[in-house]
């Protein structure tokens, strides 16, 4: 087992657990926000991609701050976490920001902004329906599901997304479970993934 310590409560835990899933398990703990973390049974075996990087926390480390990703850090003895310090929430929201940019109108993200107290950014922002986490990649290829393999990803006009392949896609609806946004859809045939507007010039 490992002691840590995460917003001043004492646990310990399964060596190998990582801050997110010990901090999940504790009452009194501050939630940890994600978008990219797969919470489905099915999809259990998926490691986490750290892509969407709001699950940031604080560890304070040799009373100096360091920031690590929740999902994929796994718990020391001794470890000291917030998962709601000002110094935390100031760069999730920095984070969601990003993501704001690039998908300004996604409800999913939009909530997070609004949990935050995040305001949707000035200037020039995107409508995209993907934050290119990859998961839906993840869950077509891996090997331990049905490894469809009927998703690649592909750039054009300086855009980089995922696209399906229709003749290879099972419809089995992992990549559906394991998008981030959930954007993507089963068709009649297949699974469909937003494209991204520059790709569709």
């Amino acid at each position: 087992m490992v002691t840590l310590t995460i917003d001043g409560v004492e646990i310990s835990v399964q060596d190998g657990t990582t801050i997110l899933d010990a901090a999940r398990n504790v009452s009194g703990v501050g939630k940890i926000p994600t978008l990219c973390h797969i919470n489905s049974p099915a999809l259990s075996d998926l490691k986490p991609v750290k892509s969407c990087r709001v699950c940031t926390v604080e560890q304070v480390r040799d009373g100096r701050s360091v920031f690590p990703l929740s999902c994929v850090t796994q718990v020391r003895e001794g470890m000291v976490i917030n998962t709601n310090s000002d110094v935390v929430k100031e760069r999730r929201k920095d984070i969601i920001r990003e993501h704001l940019t690039r998908c300004s109108k996604e409800p999913v993200i939009l909530e997070l902004a609004k949990e935050m107290g995040v305001a949707i950014p000035e200037g020039d922002l995107q409508e995209e329906e993907c934050i290119l986490c990859g998961m839906c990649y993840r869950a077509c290829n891996d090997p331990r599901g049905l490894a469809a393999e009927a998703i690649s990803q592909v750039k054009q006009n300086g855009a980089s997304y995922y696209q399906v392949d229709e003749t290879k896609c099972l419809a089995c609806g992992d990549c559906m479970i394991a998008c981030s946004l959930g954007t993507v859809k089963l068709g009649e045939k297949a699974a469909i993934i937003p494209k991204p507007k520059a790709a569709a010039k």
